[in-house]
């Protein structure tokens, strides 16, 4: 595992209080991305205008030349940078958690390698918005396709002018979670103490970490503070991954991210049944239903046996989450799950569909 800058340097775990060289840490976890990395590292040369924000950087042995970009970036700023190269790829939980345990500012906020930046987006928030009795800051994003690209993102620009006014919500963990949505992780500033404190760490998931990893935090019986505000400083670029992974990944990994979804809603289940808090439980069920939305697709062209899918089926029916489908598409999706053994029928159309489709 390649480290840059990390000689000589205090444990990431060992900062308390205002010890903590850097005011804010964003971790960059990095996979086959050189197509598009070059906006983001574009966006976080233009956050801060000192050393204040670190930047740490994990490859997860891509193999085409996102680590030669990552490693002249960092030659360039070698004073608020770090950059873990690991051996093999172990996904984005374990990249995430590498960052953590390396992590040196006082706040954590994570950036997706495709996503984008304001000028200035995380110096603005952590100035206007970071006080002492939050623990989490919870900001709003731009989805735009990608197509717009780069370009709009430019155009649009410049910051909203502070206004106490742009604070929408306080509350707890827990009331946060009730209140808004919580699935991803990059349009939140995380305490690291906060973190440190409890213990929460990305779990082994390839789908619904984000989303898990923000229920450990919120729903903790722990006194922590939430606070929302209007700014929408960051870009989610839209490139449509989902569709293009289920119609175009191989059966067998299909198959896998079946059963990783069956294991994050089994861990929404497990929350579930800890409260009895009936509005908490039914958000939770909203959760877990809205994660359930591509298992059929996924199913369909999964090789994933009859037996297990029928398996599948009657654990969500006993936690009461049967995946909601909308739509004329989604009653038909749904039958075959009703009836598995349709599936060795179906398969083979589907694998011509697609074909066809892409």
């Amino acid at each position: 595992m390649e480290q840059k800058n990390a000689s000589n340097r205090t444990p990431a775990n060992s900062f308390t209080g205002d010890n903590y060289p850097f005011k804010l840490t964003v971790i960059v976890p990095c996979y086959n991305v050189e197509n598009y990395l070059a906006t983001s590292l574009h966006c976080l040369e233009r956050q801060w205008d000192d050393d204040s924000l670190e930047m740490v950087f994990i490859n997860d042995c891509s193999t085409d030349g996102t680590i030669n970009m990552l490693r002249e970036f960092c030659e360039r700023h070698p004073d608020n940078t770090q950059l873990i190269d690991k051996p093999e790829n172990q996904g984005v939980s374990r990249a995430r958690n590498d960052g953590l345990s390396v992590a040196r500012g006082k706040w954590i906020v994570f950036l997706d390698p495709d996503d984008a930046l304001k000028d200035g987006a995380y110096r603005y928030l952590y100035e206007h918005f970071i006080t002492d009795d939050i623990q989490i800051l919870s900001f709003k994003t731009n989805i735009i396709e990608k197509a717009d690209g780069f370009e709009k993102i430019l155009a649009e620009g410049k910051l909203d002018e502070y206004s106490a006014d742009l604070i929408e919500w306080e509350g707890s963990g827990t009331e946060f979670f009730k209140k808004y949505l919580a699935k991803v992780c990059w349009i939140f500033f995380y305490s690291h103490q906060l973190i440190t404190d409890l213990g929460v760490k990305f779990r082994n998931l390839s789908y619904l970490e984000d989303n898990m990893f923000n229920m450990d935090l919120l729903l903790q019986d722990y006194p922590l503070r939430v606070r929302r505000v209007k700014c929408r400083c960051h870009y989610w670029i839209h490139h449509n991954y989902s569709l293009s992974n289920i119609r175009y990944s191989s059966a067998q990994k299909n198959s896998r991210m079946l059963s990783n979804i069956i294991t994050g809603v089994g861990a929404m289940q497990q929350k579930k049944e800890e409260t009895t808090d009936k509005e908490l439980k039914a958000r939770i069920a909203w959760n877990q239903t809205d994660s359930l939305q591509s298992i059929a697709p996924l199913a369909l062209r999964s090789d994933m046996s009859c037996k297990k899918i029928s398996g599948m089926r009657k654990q969500l029916m006993e936690w009461k989450v049967y995946p909601y489908t909308g739509g004329a598409k989604g009653k038909i999706y749904d039958l075959f799950l009703h009836f598995p053994a349709s599936l060795m029928v179906v398969r083979p159309l589907i694998k011509v569909f697609d074909r066809f489709a892409k």
